[in-house]
């Protein structure tokens, strides 16, 4: 089965770094990002009514692509089909030592819209404070 999970790992007064988890029978890469309230937020309410329709995309970014920030991730989610499969484009840059455009990953997760929508309901809990809160797909 596909996993996605963010975990919070460590929180200052504006942002705060998570690990991005994400899991496939042929994959399992995570990285550590920083993000803020409002990102987490934006995610948790455009997912929680994903998808609107059958031609409804969404696309999210943590950090900044590229070797000049902290490593970047991004999802990009769309329909799979009318039936309520989902699929998301996961990818990570890779703090392995090495330049973040030489190593990263990218790849997909499937999933359903209930399950994706409850996942987007329990997002919101990584802005209350404190650190290894978790949430999962």
């Amino acid at each position: 089965m596909d996993t996605l999970t963010l975990k919070r790992v460590w929180e200052d007064v504006d942002f705060y770094q998570v690990e991005i988890a994400a899991e496939t029978s042929h994959i399992r890469a995570c990285t550590r990002s920083y993000i803020t309230v409002t990102q987490i937020d934006e995610l948790a309410s455009r997912l929680s009514t994903f998808p609107q329709n059958s031609d409804d995309r969404y696309f999210w970014e943590a950090s900044t692509k590229g070797n000049q920030s902290t490593p970047y991730a991004s999802l990009e989610f769309w329909c799979e089909d009318k039936l309520g499969h989902i699929i998301i484009e996961v990818y990570m840059e890779l703090d392995d030592g090495a330049s973040y455009d030489k190593h990263n990953c990218c790849f997909y997760l499937r999933t359903e819209s209930g399950l994706l929508n409850s996942f987007g309901k329990s997002l919101s809990l990584l802005n209350e404070m404190g650190t290894d809160i978790v949430v999962s797909l």
